[in-house]
């Protein structure tokens, strides 16, 4: 139980680990034992009960403060308690490092969800260890001093709302359409209000954009990149008979399901090719045919899945994931499900093979993907075509999407 815990909590980190073994111990409870009453206040996956009491933006807007006059800005990131390999926070990091190597003096105040118990020294350990940065970490109670400060997810949002600093200029970086995690109910509701603050956004894509706009929110975006050196191919392409699949089980808007059934539906009519699962721990999921599990992988183990992989099954049923350029660089063919969420963000492209989100469909873009003479030389096509998809125009663009709504002059 031990070994299964800690491998959960280094591959899925700290949230998902914990509705594990609260999952595994609520199996293992006495069908005598009496039912522990719900606390309305701890509830799971809420901000903190008193910051959405507090935040009044009908009668008390945030109201955006007068640009100031300097160079180099104190900016302050809201961060929940942080696991190792989150999407979210790997690319929050890599706009940190930017903003620190520019001279500005950046740091994270942890907001404690009501569901994960961490120390501001424990997730500072956890970005330096598994983000690559060197940043310092501190207790939400102890903020002061800062020019910008940005939430990272709706129950952020709220805490930065009922921060009084004066002067303290307050963004929302936004990387996916959060209500839609929930169903249509308090969670939702409360979500979709922070859209409404009056924050500056800067959101992912082009997609996120329109959207947080319909709440009347002001906002500009980033282009996605690819660490090129990274995922393009280096010697020359020869393809496995593999596919791969990014599977999350416990993410939603991943479409696992979905994809499971098309998979099956794939091997049936390819039995020759191999199937490789990663993103998350599968050891515990009964899958319907022969799969290989990669669980979480560094950026350096994705490349050889990538390079070796003809195509790679990988669903956004919300914001478009990071993914699909990653493959394009690496040469592999991403299957997709077709929305603005994706094309919105990565453009209109034959390379990537969209199609409606539903197994028959997705699986016959899988074999097109497989069947093709040209598997070889079309995945080296790929890859040249897309080795100026690098993050660093969009680094600049946030440095001065900050600086253009903050510094005066």
């Amino acid at each position: 139980m031990l070994k299964k815990v800690i491998r959960s909590y280094r591959q899925e980190g700290m949230r998902a680990t914990l509705r594990k073994v609260k999952e595994r111990l609520g199996h293992q409870a006495s069908p005598q034992a009496q039912p522990e009453k719900i606390d309305l206040l701890h509830l799971p996956a809420m901000p903190q009960f008193d910051d959405i009491v507090k935040a009044d933006y009908i009668n008390f807007p945030y109201q955006k403060p007068k640009k100031i006059s300097k160079k180099y800005l104190n900016i302050a990131w809201l961060t929940q308690p942080v696991g190792p390999g989150g999407g979210g926070h790997t690319t929050i990091s890599r706009f940190v490092k930017y903003l620190q190597e520019q001279g500005h003096n950046v740091s994270f105040y942890l907001y404690h969800v009501n569901t994960i118990n961490q120390s501001a020294k424990e997730a500072q350990d956890i970005f330096k260890r598994s983000y690559g940065i060197d940043v310092e970490v501190r207790e939400l109670a102890e903020f002061k001093n800062q020019d910008v400060v940005f939430a990272t997810s709706w129950d952020t949002a709220y805490a930065a709302f009922n921060l009084k600093e004066k002067n303290l200029h307050k963004f929302y970086f936004v990387q996916d359409f959060e209500p839609v995690f929930y169903g249509l109910g308090s969670r939702y509701k409360l979500a979709e209000a922070t859209y409404k603050f009056g924050f500056y956004g800067i959101t992912a894509g082009r997609w996120l954009t329109q959207k947080v706009s319909e709440y009347g929110m002001q906002a500009d975006y980033f282009d996605f990149g690819a660490d090129v050196e990274i995922y393009r191919t280096k010697t020359e392409v020869i393809k496995k008979k593999k596919i791969c699949f990014y599977a999350r089980a416990h993410t939603e808007r991943r479409g696992f399901e979905i994809g499971v059934m098309a998979l099956k539906i794939f091997k049936e009519k390819h039995p020759d090719y191999e199937i490789e699962f990663f993103g998350q721990d599968m050891s515990n999921y009964d899958i319907p045919f022969e799969f290989i599990d990669r669980g979480i992988l560094n950026k350096e183990e994705l490349a050889q899945v990538y390079h070796e992989s003809v195509a790679c099954l990988v669903l956004s049923l919300t914001n478009v994931s990071l993914l699909p350029l990653e493959l394009l660089v690496a040469g592999c063919v991403p299957v997709m499900n077709d929305g603005d969420n994706n094309r919105m963000v990565l453009g209109e492209t034959e390379d990537i093979l969209y199609t409606e989100a539903y197994p028959v469909a997705l699986a016959q873009q899988l074999c097109n993907a497989v069947e093709r003479k040209d598997v070889n030389q079309h995945a080296e096509q790929m890859s040249q075509k897309y080795q100026g998809a690098s993050w660093q125009e969009s680094y600049q663009k946030v440095e001065e999407i900050i600086k253009r709504e903050v510094i005066d002059g």
